[in-house]
């Protein structure tokens, strides 16, 4: 079974001249806390739980468009995995998307394109309702119901895959004010999906 795991860019900070996604504490996008760095490494371990598996990048500039020496989302992602150990031939960048709509729909294009028959689409825990809020409303990405596809919560692969490290650092992420702030927002964006008030440009 040819396996593809998703993972769905989120910020990104530059530290030293260099760019790299954010942890819990760190400022991640306009609408606050993000904590993307979990998605990077739960795929590091779902590609372990998957050796034969590939992992789609996906993120275009998205926030940072304006910003001309900004990478793209998804060569960041790239580099991650490869400093993480992950073979660099394991690795599809997809960098033209802006936003999780656009991220879910390009990324959709290179499963159907290579054939996969599994799909897991990695991001963090507060962000998974609204995917499957696009997933079951949006007509753009309903190809995604003729995989074996599931979403797939990065803290809770961290907790199982290494709670020594991670269980502390999950738990106080979701206690912050900042986190329930991003919930508040999340919940929100579901409503609108289901309303049909959501703007996905």
């Amino acid at each position: 079974m040819k396996t593809a795991i998703v993972i769905l860019g989120g910020g990104l900070i530059e530290e030293g001249g260099k760019w790299r996604t954010t942890n819990f504490e760190e400022k991640g996008d306009k609408f606050g806390t993000l904590g993307d760095r979990l998605r990077v490494v739960a795929g590091s371990f779902l590609h372990g739980d998957f050796p034969q598996s590939k992992i789609v990048c996906s993120g275009g500039k998205g926030q940072l468009k304006d910003q001309e020496d900004a990478p793209t989302v998804a060569s960041v992602l790239y580099d991650e995995l490869v400093e993480l150990g992950i073979p660099a031939d394991d690795i599809i960048k997809e960098e033209s998307s802006g936003n999780t709509f656009e991220q879910l729909k390009e990324a959709l294009k290179i499963i159907e394109k290579s054939e996969f028959d599994k799909v897991l689409i990695v991001s963090n825990e507060y962000h998974l309702p609204r995917i499957k809020a696009m997933l079951e409303n949006f007509p753009d990405l309903k190809g995604y119901s003729e995989y074996d596809f599931k979403l797939e919560s990065a803290e809770k692969i961290l907790v199982e895959h290494d709670p020594e490290a991670w269980k502390e650092v999950v738990r106080r992420a979701y206690e912050s004010e900042e986190m329930k702030e991003r919930i508040r927002l999340e919940e929100k964006g579901v409503l609108d999906i289901r309303e049909r008030k959501y703007k996905i440009k």
